[in-house]
């Protein structure tokens, strides 16, 4: 073989190695028990974090920020748990950072704290069913 050749089987195997170690990174992890995962939406720009449970239960935290109103943050909440769910028919009880009408009038310097969620998809067996 000749030293260009050499060169050019060198060049490729680095080129296929970095292709398959981006691949790799990018490829979403499956999410262990316990384990807290924190997420950005660049889309509306919101930072959120997910926990896992169990199988079919989740804690969904969705950060507040001042460009955001409670409007948004609760429907961005509606559509990750359909987006984790994969169906509708699932069970969401908001634990904190819920407001009331009237709060910028009677705290207009209040810090807001995060929109918290429990979430509760429908067993897969019950969704075959149907």
């Amino acid at each position: 073989m000749t030293m260009k050749k050499i060169k050019l089987i060198g060049r490729y195997s680095l080129a296929v190695t970095c292709f398959i170690l981006l691949a790799a990174c990018t490829a979403p992890s499956p999410m262990m028990v316990g384990q807290v995962q924190n997420n950005w939406d660049f889309d509306h720009k919101l930072q959120f974090k997910t926990t896992k449970f169990a199988d079919n239960r989740y804690q969904l935290e969705v950060m507040a920020n001042d460009k955001q109103g409670f409007e948004r943050l609760s429907a961005f909440l509606l559509r990750q748990s359909y987006s984790i769910c994969g169906s509708y028919g699932y069970t969401l009880e908001l634990i904190a950072g819920v407001e009331s009408f009237d709060y910028s009038f009677t705290s207009p310097n209040l810090i807001r704290s995060n929109l918290t969620a429990k979430l509760e998809c429908p067993r897969q067996d019950k969704i075959a069913k149907k």
